[in-house]
């Protein structure tokens, strides 16, 4: 594959890394049926390697890291120390899935190798399971369902690739990368900021003044328990799956989205968590990436979003008014063009010496008041799928938690299901299965209002689906 430089956001993945907050996205997919035999399951992943080229690729950073680390070939590549063989304990239910989330999510990849990981994973009673870890720099969250795209496929009956012959490019050599980041370099690269000025929008000033929008983020969220304290290595992770058509009746009873509705149930989960810990607070500020990836460039690896911080009216004691301020507060932040501002600050740091833009990175965006929690929302299949004829289930999945936060909840659509998948420091925020119930109860609040306005398509249930 063609060497390529990290981008700008995959980059920062990288710079905000510590021991303590592993930049690394993990997903379970849980199947039915008897797993197959573990030499058929590595053929398998062998098979789809071409489609994915970036998990035969390795790091390489520049001479003195001046410059954004390059994707090479990695001439050791070895698949056997990419993929794993793991049984659960018996049940093999929910806490043990839970527990086998948590595993996976507490050892570090190894920065030395391509960066990810792949497990089969036995002992769930009739079903069995495929885990994932990709570093971040890597992917972003909806690229983790194009990586499922090229594992599974509609028909049960699907023929993976013939095996292809891989040959590694060499990687730069020494001088090569020496000569990328020479000084001469340097007033090259201060002329291309000048430039971005004017190229990222139409007029420089419209791009200084995205620059000052982006500027005033920083401080904005209050301090909680959600984004303060020291830093802990440890996390705890917990789901909630429900059926989508609960979410679809509440957005068509509101005439809203199914981002909003689900934005709408983690403000009122943590209404009803702060109540509870008498620590409520009138908004909270939620990290919610939005994806810029043309669709065209589906399947490409990297990252490819914008940032945007609605605030989340958590004061508000309502189900109806909180819902209602948070269709307000997404449309504020697309009308103050957040995600626009924030990418082209990320868009600036191409050019800058990299040394620079990782204590920026560290200093502004990871370690300042800007967000209390992350919330992702990505759209799987709608219809089902299959791993070598074994049907998928259902798909979990865990985002990292990035320096002094102590909360993510990804949420993950498939065939009708919606999950929660809710990540934690548990030194912060120790009841995880309370801010479950919470959820939950918030999912109720808002169905039954929307059953009593008569707009619901059919009388769904809101019951809870166990692992």
């Amino acid at each position: 594959m063609t060497q390529r430089r990290l981008g700008p956001v995959d980059a920062a993945f990288l710079h905000v890394e510590d021991r303590s907050n592993r930049m690394q996205l993990a997903g379970v997919l849980i199947f039915d049926g008897d797993a197959p035999p573990f030499a058929e399951f590595r053929d398998a992943i062998a098979r789809c390697l071409p489609l994915l080229p970036r998990f035969r690729q390795r790091l390489q950073h520049s001479s003195l890291r001046l410059n954004r680390p390059t994707w090479v070939d990695d001439d050791a590549f070895d698949l056997d120390y990419h993929l794993h063989r793991l049984a659960l304990p018996a049940p093999g239910r929910h806490a043990e899935i839970v527990g086998l989330i948590d595993h996976i999510t507490a050892q570090p990849l190894d920065m030395q190798r391509p960066l990810w990981e792949l497990a089969l994973v036995e002992g769930l009673g009739g079903r069995f399971a495929v885990s994932i870890k990709v570093h971040h720099s890597m992917v972003d969250g909806l690229f983790i369902i194009d990586i499922f795209a090229v594992l599974c496929n509609p028909d049960p009956q699907h023929q993976l690739p013939d095996p292809r012959e891989w040959k590694p490019q060499p990687p730069p050599s020494w001088w090569h990368r020496v000569h990328r980041v020479r000084p001469p370099d340097l007033p090259r690269k201060s002329g291309k900021i000048l430039v971005a000025c004017k190229t990222t929008d139409a007029e420089s000033w419209k791009f200084v003044r995205r620059l000052q929008r982006a500027r005033r983020l920083i401080g904005r969220a209050p301090e909680t328990r959600f984004n303060s304290g020291a830093p802990s290595p440890v996390r705890r992770s917990e789901f909630l799956t429900i059926p989508l058509d609960t979410i679809h009746d509440i957005r068509y009873a509101h005439r809203t989205t199914v981002n909003n509705v689900v934005l709408a149930i983690v403000a009122g989960a943590l209404h009803r968590y702060l109540v509870r810990h008498d620590e409520l607070v009138d908004h909270l500020h939620a990290f919610v990436p939005v994806n810029r990836r043309p669709q065209d460039q589906r399947g490409e690896l990297g990252n490819q979003i914008a940032m945007t911080y609605p605030s989340l009216p958590v004061g508000e004691p309502d189900p109806a008014a909180r819902l209602a301020g948070v269709i307000t507060a997404v449309e504020s932040a697309s009308a103050a063009k957040e995600a626009d501002d924030t990418a082209a600050l990320m868009n600036l740091t191409k050019y800058a010496p990299q040394p620079i833009v990782a204590a920026l990175n560290r200093a502004m965006h990871f370690d300042t008041n800007m967000f209390n929690l992350t919330v992702t929302n990505v759209a799987g299949p709608h219809i089902p799928v299959y791993f070598l004829g074994r049907q998928l289930q259902l798909i979990l999945g865990a985002t990292p938690l990035t320096r002094r936060h102590a909360l993510t909840v990804a949420v993950l659509s498939y065939r009708g299901q919606l999950t929660f998948s809710v990540t934690t420091d548990p030194r912060r925020v120790p009841d995880l299965a309370a801010l479950i119930d919470d959820i939950t109860a918030e999912i109720d609040a808002l169905h039954a209002l929307a059953s009593r306005s008569g707009d619901t398509s059919s009388a769904t249930s809101t019951t809870r689906r166990d692992l």
